[in-house]
């Protein structure tokens, strides 16, 4: 007995006739639905929804983080001055000591 490939697209019985029609209709419809009220329906897709949650919010986290943030670093300028008189008392006094007043400006990395 040769096995036909299953392809999940396409209907299983004849849709150019009334009846292929009809089967696949009533193949693919759950007629238990029609007796539910529309409070139940919505706990169901309520609970598709909240299901499928946790995997969405975990991929876009994943690529933001692989996308955004390498962009974000090419697009803000991460070397950044401040004056030497704005520095706390101690790291001042000790960058005075060094180089004198001939610096002015201290350059250092944001970072992330």
């Amino acid at each position: 007995m040769a096995l036909r490939s299953f392809d999940i697209d396409a209907p299983r019985w004849d849709q150019s006739t009334f009846m292929g029609r009809l089967k696949h209709f009533f193949n693919i419809t759950d007629c238990r639905t029609a007796i539910l009220p529309d409070s139940r329906l919505d706990e169901a897709k309520a609970l598709r929804i909240t299901y499928l949650h946790g995997p969405i919010q975990v991929m876009m986290v994943g690529v933001f983080l692989v996308f955004m943030v390498p962009a974000a670093c090419s697009l803000f300028p991460q070397r950044c001055s401040m004056a030497v008189s704005k520095l706390e008392p101690d790291l001042r006094d000790s960058i005075r000591s060094q180089y004198g007043d001939a610096v002015q400006h201290v350059y250092f990395n944001k970072g992330l």
